[in-house]
């Protein structure tokens, strides 16, 4: 028996099923995190009331397995993964210039 789909208050129609995805989507893309193409077409089913977020989490959860260790959210085991380059740093507060900042409001 298939389980019932199940959406909460906030998820009741397609437009605030489509606000969920928007605010997962900024969050990903404020951490230079962009949804792969697997989680596109799942956030597509979920907007579309075909799958819940349940659904849309295990099948996350099926297709990348985290790794064993202290990170749960790791895909790969230490040195295991694909070589890549460490991101830069990235602190722009910490490089705020004053003087490009006009006249204080009253």
């Amino acid at each position: 028996m298939e389980k019932a789909l199940y959406f909460s208050e906030n998820e009741q129609i397609k437009q605030q099923r489509r606000e969920v995805v928007k605010f997962a989507v900024g969050v990903s893309m404020s951490q230079n995190r962009p949804p792969s193409t697997l989680l596109v077409e799942l956030q597509n089913q979920y907007i579309a009331g075909q799958i819940d977020l349940a659904q849309l989490s295990a099948a996350l959860d099926a297709e990348y397995q985290p790794a064993p260790g202290f990170d749960p959210f790791a895909r790969y085991a230490p040195g295991a993964g694909p070589q890549v380059e460490p991101a830069h740093q990235y602190d722009p507060y910490l490089h705020f210039d004053e003087s490009s900042v006009g006249p204080r409001l009253p």
